[in-house]
């Protein structure tokens, strides 16, 4: 259970660095990055960050790398902007829920569509029967 400092000390941190991966790295394989979330250790010395990117696994693995790399110099960065004791460490996780969230609404839709179908074929047959009546 996240203490009401951890949440603060996370929401800081991924304002802070959304901002930094948004305007000021310069890197090219973090253009199409986004910081989701972030989450801090009890202690606050280890902060996991989540992303998201808009590419295939190799444009993912990139920006990790880029991430990576970067990290110091978002540390730095993190130490000048806030009052923090400690700046934690780094550690950058792709963000897996958006990606099982987009599966699970194409699996939701296509079961509206199978239904769909097969109210369509209920009708049909309901056609059917009134002009045998008849």
């Amino acid at each position: 259970m996240s203490t009401r400092r951890q949440l603060r000390v996370a929401e800081l941190l991924q304002r802070e660095l959304a901002q930094m991966v948004t305007f000021e790295l310069r890197d090219p394989r973090l253009a199409l990055v986004t910081i989701t979330r972030a989450r801090v250790s009890p202690d606050l010395r280890y902060a996991n960050i989540y992303f998201t990117t808009l590419g295939d696994q190799t444009e993912t693995a990139e920006a990790v790398e880029a991430l990576t790399s970067a990290t110091s110099f978002m540390r730095r960065e993190l130490g000048k902007r806030t009052d923090l004791r400690y700046v934690p460490d780094l550690s950058f996780h792709l963000d897996e829920g958006l990606v099982e969230s987009r599966r699970i609404n194409e699996l939701l839709d296509a079961l509206v569509i199978d239904d769909d179908d097969d109210a369509a074929l209920a009708e049909d047959d309901d056609q059917d029967s009134t002009v045998d009546e008849e």
